[in-house]
């Protein structure tokens, strides 16, 4: 028996209406699976979006059942809500893909949090007013939503930090080492770009021919409220909201993104100025006085007419990745992994540094190093991409050595492209600057990058060839121990093996542990070269950061997360200064000045400090901001704010 035409249309309406409900019952109950078996968010995020799901299906069992509800006006308010719903979602997948986790805990929300989802819902308000259709605004929205979230999941995986705006620039970085990572998604990446689908297919099937009034007075409303939400940040200061609450996290990653676009376009903080800068430089120089440190320090001791060379060669290996992760906990293994380094005992300062990084965003360790500036001043940035566009003369140890008489090298034996390294060594007065393609002779790989072994044996070759009594500064930059630690070719054979409980379970850190055993074995033939040198040598080395490795690994070794920001002894931006004053040579007055910070505050970095009496505190904290202001604003005029920079206090005082 045939059915009337119109009572099919009815039924099928009524069954369109009920696909959105049933989906949205769904992800609740995912929601609830991921706190009740997983850990991955807590019963108030389970509550917080049952309830705008409950509101949702209201509205639109308001809009389709009652006669009122036909009307514009209902449709709109449907519609509108429709956006701020999938914003919501947006930013919880987001929010998953980013970090693994999402928090909304409503009896502690924060301001960053409430303009986190203001954003997701801006983002699908946009599209909605630029198409005036509010299924394809999801559709965009969403697309959106999946690229952002599957580059941060992969770049959380390699590195630990999300995409910034730092990465636009570093573009080239990531395409030159992209070849050594793997791709292969997990059920996260997998089950959230399916939601992120599915939720475009349920509002397709139900309202596919939907289209709305983008001028009506709703969505004129609808707009004055998202951007009042969305400015909140702006209006409240991003930086203070930072410095004072430290309320950003990976899971608030669009408020995260636009206080960053913030930093940006205002390079310099609010509580900086030129005069406050002299206050600082003045003050410090008048302490200077008041202490009568102001006699000029012997060189090494010599003596002018000594035929002995006045200033020893320095080579400075910073060496990518490298760790010694027993600093972390206890493990087993079934080879040793540093035994040479083990045993230097004699002629050898050692300890443990402290970097602002973990797992990747290797020059902003390059960049402590080089300057004695403190990550821990910036909210986000990669200084070597933000501050040296301009190509102009930057003061710091390069040039400082030069003006010693040091012939200054910088040798990465990977691509030029990575870092903006080649403007940046320009800038700060390498008088040679290599790269992989400015080395003639093959050098020895192992996986697909240059090996220490091989990095070495140019390194050595450079020395063979320098004239005799003419001091040389050689920094160089590894490339071995580049993540991701996936490498199956035939090119690497994993060496060292996890023992006990572990054994077998995490293969990356394995080949990690590999290769720090390749690291000891050629940082032993190197400096037994040097032992027979025909001029002294002296040798730095240390690690940009730990390696991103399985999770897991981390956690079986110290019982919590990775970023464990309170290791170390001191922080790299002391390193230089720490060099200079062990041979005797002139600082800058900036130099100085840094290192008696180092006497009360051995470690700074972009996650805290540790004071030499071993008090911790994290990042914006008030007495993190506190103690470091004055540092703060030193490291801006430095840096930033090269135009006006007060040259003499950053140079040493020439013949």
């Amino acid at each position: 028996m045939n059915l009337p035409v119109s009572l099919k249309k009815e039924n099928i309406k009524k069954y369109k209406a009920a696909i959105p409900c049933l989906y949205a019952f769904l992800q609740i109950a995912v929601l609830f699976f991921l706190r009740k078996f997983l850990l991955l968010t807590v019963y108030q995020t389970v509550a917080a979006y049952a309830a705008v799901c409950m509101a949702g299906i209201i509205l639109l069992f308001l809009s389709e059942r009652f006669p009122g509800g036909r009307k514009l006006s209902w449709r709109m308010v449907s519609d509108s809500y429709l956006m701020f719903w999938s914003g919501i979602h947006g930013v919880i997948v987001l929010g998953f893909l980013t970090c693994g986790t999402y928090y909304l805990t409503l009896t502690q929300v924060t301001i960053v949090q409430i303009v986190n989802l203001f954003l997701g819902a801006a983002l699908y308000w946009f599209f909605y007013l630029v198409t005036g259709r509010p299924v394809t605004a999801v559709g965009i929205g969403n697309l959106m939503i999946g690229l952002l979230g599957t580059a941060n999941y992969y770049l959380m995986r390699f590195r630990g930090a999300p995409l910034s705006l730092g990465d636009f620039k570093s573009a080239k970085t990531a395409v030159n080492v992209v070849g050594n990572y793997d791709f292969t998604p997990d059920g996260m990446l997998v089950f959230g770009l399916i939601d992120l689908l599915l939720w475009y297919l349920v509002w397709k099937f139900a309202f596919a021919k939907s289209k709305s009034r983008r001028f009506h007075p709703v969505s004129v409303a609808v707009t004055a409220v998202v951007v009042c939400g969305c400015i909140a940040l702006p209006v409240m200061r991003f930086d203070r909201i930072y410095a004072q609450t430290n309320q950003f996290s990976q899971d608030t990653y669009l408020a995260t993104l636009l206080s960053e676009i913030m930093g940006s376009t205002q390079s310099l903080p609010e509580d900086y100025s030129l005069d406050e800068v002299r206050r600082i430089i003045e003050a410090y120089e008048e302490d200077q006085k008041v202490q009568g440190n102001e006699e000029e320090d012997d060189i090494l001791g010599t003596d002018e007419n000594s035929s002995v060379m006045e200033f020893p060669n320095i080579v400075v290996i910073m060496n990518e990745a490298f760790s010694d992760l027993r600093v972390l906990g206890d493990f087993e293994t079934t080879e040793p992994v540093l035994e040479y380094w083990d045993s230097i005992q004699e002629n050898v300062i050692r300890g443990f540094a402290n970097v602002s990084v973990l797992g990747g965003n290797t020059a902003n360790s390059e960049y402590e190093f080089l300057t004695s500036d403190s990550m821990g001043a910036y909210s986000a940035a990669v200084p070597y991409n933000s501050y040296f566009s301009s190509g102009d003369a930057y003061p710091g140890l390069v040039s400082n050595l030069k003006e010693l008489g040091y012939e200054t090298v910088a040798f990465h034996p990977y691509l030029s492209s990575g870092w903006n390294r080649t403007q940046v060594y320009r800038a700060m007065g390498f008088d040679q600057i290599l790269f992989l393609e400015d080395v003639e002779e093959e050098l020895d790989t192992l996986r697909i990058y240059v090996s220490d072994r091989g990095d070495y044996s140019y390194l050595q070759t450079y020395f063979d060839q320098k004239e005799e009594g003419a001091p040389l500064f050689f920094f160089n930059v590894t490339m071995q121990n580049h993540g991701g630690y996936t490498y199956s070719g035939d090119n690497f054979e994993t060496t060292v093996q996890l023992a006990g409980e572990m054994q077998g379970e995490y293969p990356q850190a394995e080949q990690y542990l590999s290769l720090m055993r390749e690291s000891d074995k050629a940082l032993e033939e190197l400096l037994a070269y040097f032992e027979q040198y025909r001029e002294p040598v002296v040798v730095v080395v240390f690690g940009d950061h730990q390696p991103n490795l399985e999770e897991g690994f981390y956690q079986a070794v110290t019982g919590q997360a990775s970023a464990q920001w309170d290791l170390g002894e001191v922080s790299l931006n002391y390193l230089a200064g720490i060099l200079l004053g062990q041979l005797g040579l002139p600082m800058s007055e900036y130099q100085q000045y840094v290192m008696e910070l180092y006497e009360s505050l051995p470690v700074i970095s972009s996650l805290g400090i540790k004071t030499a009496d071993g008090a911790l505190y994290a990042k914006g904290s008030e007495e993190y901001e506190n103690l470091i202001r004055d540092y703060r604003l030193l490291i801006y005029h430095h840096t930033a704010d090269g135009e006006n920079r007060l040259e003499d206090f950053f140079e040493i005082a020439g013949d």
